[in-house]
């Protein structure tokens, strides 16, 4: 099988931090949330990846490369405009020749069993499967409804109490598909099309699509909320993942000060420095930033060159790189600051 990975959005959500790089190259501790997806496939046999980018591609082929340092094949195709899901995997079509495609959003994380979809694809006779992932409450999603064989009749954009029904259970859309060749060829070329709004619903019409519901740890790594919270996991192996570590991880050339606290859910970047006395929990700190000497942060995302000053404190707070949080400064979120901001004692 091959697979294109969807890693061309500008992840407007996820700012401050994706001001300066894609979204799928923000560092979930030591490599980008889009390495993690990459290690994923490679462990169920695929190793020829195509990425279809969009917004700064540039950072994403620098530094993958063709693959070779992961074992692996990947090429690229730069969308010329925004072409939405379907037309963002229509475009990469010249480079596509399995008739088999594992489709993924490029910010989720999960350690879906990837051989079980295959075999669950082609024992239906599917032209796509479609992955799921039970939730609580699917009122900010799109529940998807299935027959008894598990083909899909239904979709139901972020329903209401109301539109539920008794004992039904809450699927969505995870974000991982196996298309068979028929289905990209029904996308049409050349405008922007949506997977889930328009290429889906006409498969589902033909009764080709079908649903693979799985209990596997699954992530929508939408958020600075939920991009901490996958670090979290990561750090806390609640997720399988090619990561050495034993808790909290300190980059190269990382330093921790006398008597500073960094907890084992903290990431310390590359070349970052905590100054003594310092205290980092549930945290995350880019590289080469600067975290002054008895600064306090909780539940934060300090971004690259950022300098948080003495006795500081930032408690969920995100923070955009080359930004300066003066000493003495305080903020309790949820708030951000913005890319190069600086931020006065009195402020805070």
């Amino acid at each position: 099988m091959q697979a294109v990975i969807l890693v061309g959005g500008e992840g407007t959500r996820m700012r401050p931090l994706t001001d300066t790089r894609p979204k799928p190259m923000l560092a979930l501790v030591d490599r980008p949330i889009v390495e993690h997806q990459l290690d994923h496939l490679r462990r169920h046999g695929v190793r020829d990846v195509i990425l279809s980018c969009g917004y700064i591609p540039d950072a994403i082929e620098a530094h993958f490369g063709d693959g070779a340092s992961l074992g692996m094949r990947i090429r690229y195709v730069v969308d010329p405009e925004p072409l939405g899901t379907a037309g963002a995997v229509k475009n990469a079509e010249a480079l596509i020749d399995s008739d088999e495609i594992v489709v993924r959003n490029g910010d989720i994380l999960t350690d879906l069993d990837l051989g079980a979809l295959r075999d669950a694809h082609r024992a239906s006779g599917a032209a796509g499967t479609l992955t799921l992932t039970p939730v609580d409450d699917p009122s900010a999603f799109g529940l998807v409804r299935l027959d008894p064989q598990r083909r899909v009749t239904e979709f139901l954009e972020k329903p209401c109490r109301e539109d539920l029904l008794p004992g039904e259970p809450y699927l969505i859309n995870a974000g991982t598909y196996l298309l068979s060749r028929s289905v990209l060829d029904a996308i049409p070329a050349g405008r922007a099309v949506s997977i889930e709004r328009e290429t889906f619903p006409l498969v589902a019409a033909g009764g080709g699509l079908f649903g693979f519901p799985s209990d596997a740890y699954w992530r929508d790594i939408g958020n600075p909320a939920a991009y901490l919270a996958a670090t979290l996991d990561v750090l806390s192996g609640a997720i399988r993942t090619e990561i050495p570590h034993d808790g909290r991880w300190l980059g190269d050339g990382a330093q921790v000060g006398d008597g500073a606290d960094v907890d084992a859910l903290a990431v310390i970047g590359r070349g970052a420095r905590v100054g003594p006395g310092a205290s980092v929990r549930r945290s995350v700190v880019g590289e080469e930033a600067r975290i002054g000497p008895g600064a306090h942060l909780v539940d934060a995302v300090v971004g690259a060159r950022v300098h948080v000053g003495e006795g500081a404190r930032l408690e969920d707070v995100v923070v955009g790189d080359g930004a300066v949080i003066d000493a003495g400064a305080r903020l309790v979120g949820p708030l951000s600051v913005a890319t190069g901001e600086r931020v006065a004692a009195a402020q805070g």
